[in-house]
């Protein structure tokens, strides 16, 4: 937890100096259960995501790469996770949304089900992403 949490911070300020360690990061998502690391890691994706769609940035994401963000992503937008990891995973898919052409159709399903019975934070995203949809 302490190393996501180092990893985090680090990316919040240079998300360049992960470039690296991407592949690594991101296929030891599936590795943790515990939530607080899922909540880092969906945090560092989305560094990474906004980085790789950023002109100047030296993050490039490869098609795999993409993919499992993406997996993981769904994966816990759809499971029991606290609001603070469903917020960042859907935030993901949502700008990964243009990656494959069933994304936004399974988003838009995902938040119009799980929105009346969610939390206060989840809704404000939620709603929020909708009217971007």
């Amino acid at each position: 937890m302490k190393a996501w949490m180092i990893i985090e911070i680090i990316g919040r300020d240079n998300v360049d100096i992960l470039g690296e360690s991407i592949s690594a990061i991101i296929n030891s998502g599936q590795l943790y259960s515990d939530g607080s690391s899922k909540r880092c890691m969906m945090k560092i994706f989305s560094f990474l995501v906004k980085s790789h769609f950023h002109k100047s940035s030296s993050i490039h994401l490869h098609h795999a790469e993409i993919k499992e963000i993406i997996r993981l992503s769904f994966q816990y937008s759809m499971n029991d996770e606290k609001t603070a990891i469903k917020v960042f995973a859907m935030q993901n898919i949502y700008d990964l949304r243009k990656e494959e052409k069933w994304i936004e159709t399974e988003l838009i399903s995902l938040l119009e089900k799980n929105i009346s019975t969610s939390t206060p934070g989840y809704r404000s995203r939620a709603l929020k992403i909708l009217r971007k949809l």
